[in-house]
């Protein structure tokens, strides 16, 4: 994979963070944490900047929360903050990324996932493929 360089000020870049904090909250607004992030935003987004340039970004303090569909699993929430520094990464580092994938790569990947997995004709199916009908013949 060919290296790509500077990158560190395009992702600490105002105009990216701000399209990061936005994708950050999307759906999540109404969130204690969210609105106060939202509250001191140009703040928080200039620390964040800072942190980024000198490479003293603080991470940790995950939120720890147990789910149990189907099964028990362990979930570790990053806070805010983080959650901005990640979307702010992934807009940056994403169409690098994007370039050296195969083909049929299929997870979180814009325009692919099950659906297109499945319908794939390079991917053997493991179920069989009914007839308009939805009935399979058996022998």
């Amino acid at each position: 994979m060919k290296r790509a360089g500077n990158l560190i000020p395009k992702i600490a870049d105002m105009d990216n963070l701000r399209l990061a904090y936005y994708k950050a909250k999307l759906g999540k607004e109404a969130k204690p944490d969210v609105r106060e992030y939202g509250s001191n935003l140009s703040q928080n987004l200039l620390l964040l900047q800072q942190q980024i340039q000198t490479g003293n970004v603080v991470v940790g303090n995950y939120h720890l929360f147990n789910i149990y569909d189907p099964k028990k699993r362990q979930i570790c929430a990053a806070p805010f903050a983080q959650r901005v520094l990640h979307h702010a990464l992934m807009n940056v580092c994403h169409p690098v990324f994007e370039q050296f994938q195969i083909y049929h790569s299929y997870a979180t990947r814009i325009n692919k996932g099950t659906q297109s997995a499945c319908q794939s004709p390079t991917i053997p199916s493991p179920l069989p493929i009914l007839p308009k009908n939805g009935r399979a013949q058996i022998f």
